[in-house]
């Protein structure tokens, strides 16, 4: 998937979630994380991860969000400020979790 493709499937499962189609943005975000692993793409990972793990927390469950906002945080990305933005959401998320 290249890069253009994968910000346009990002920027699409956002709308999903304004729109409160959940069930679809989610189907895609999961789609863009298989995908990044796969190809290696640290950056939409973290981005789709983050989203996840916000979603799950706002829904109360922290369980599921612990987990996608780890992989936020153990994803090591050189300095970026989307990056570093993702990065500080997931750790104070992280915190409120305890």
């Amino acid at each position: 998937m290249d890069v253009t493709n994968i910000e346009n499937k990002f920027n699409k499962a956002l709308r999903l979630l304004d729109l409160e189609r959940e069930e679809r943005a989610l189907d895609i975000l999961n789609e863009i994380i298989i995908k990044a692993q796969k190809e290696k793409d640290a950056l939409f990972f973290i981005r789709a991860s983050c989203v996840l793990g916000e979603l799950f927390f706002q829904k109360g469950k922290t369980e599921k969000a612990q987990q996608y906002l780890l992989n936020v945080i153990n994803t090591p990305y050189e300095k970026n400020d989307v990056v570093d933005y993702e990065k500080a959401v997931a750790a104070s998320i992280l915190h409120q979790i305890g």
